[in-house]
């Protein structure tokens, strides 16, 4: 159910993006790109989770109960388990998820997703910037002003990090800019 929530909401902004006429050139391709990798992972673990569970000798329950439930204790492989389950621990090659963020006004970063809008993560001296795109991105300053800047896609997959120098050519890209 998250993979397919997922790729709603990875294929969404992408089309909202492409019926409002603002869509950079190839950003609908990016779908499959980003998208397949993960069906490929969910079926793989899936499986192999189907298998684990189907397991009959009762020397390969007694390994994957012992083996298993020691691996679970290290916290990075119950992390990486947890992640890779649940969908959350999975990022794109080029845009990782977003870590959910305190942000100036004492909200949180995720809330601001909730709009569907790109969040740019940055001082409020970055909001000439996004001046005539706010149906599109939003401006969202940090609680700690020592953070990278960041550009949140409406799927919460950071589309660039950096500062002010390269803030506008990373809007463009986006096509965020009027």
């Amino acid at each position: 159910m998250n993979t397919g929530l997922q790729d709603a909401a990875n294929l969404g902004w992408k089309l909202a993006a492409a019926a409002q006429g603002w869509a950079p050139d190839g950003l609908l391709d990016t779908y499959e790109e980003e998208r397949h990798p993960i069906g490929r992972l969910v079926l793989c673990s899936s499986g192999a989770i189907i298998r684990l569970a189907m397991v009959e000798s009762r020397a390969g329950r007694l390994a994957r109960t012992v083996l298993g439930g020691a691996a679970l204790r290290l916290p990075p492989v119950a992390r990486k388990a947890a992640g890779t389950i649940s969908g959350i621990g999975i990022d794109y090659r080029h845009a990782p998820r977003a870590q959910d963020l305190t942000l100036r006004d004492g909200g949180r970063l995720y809330e601001a997703l909730r709009d569907g809008k790109f969040v740019l993560v940055a001082p409020e001296a970055a909001a000439p910037a996004i001046a005539g795109s706010q149906d599109r991105v939003v401006l969202a300053p940090l609680a700690d002003a020592a953070r990278p800047w960041s550009l949140v896609r409406p799927d919460g997959h950071v589309a660039w990090q950096g500062g002010s120098d390269t803030l506008l050519a990373a809007l463009a890209r986006a096509g965020l800019t009027r």
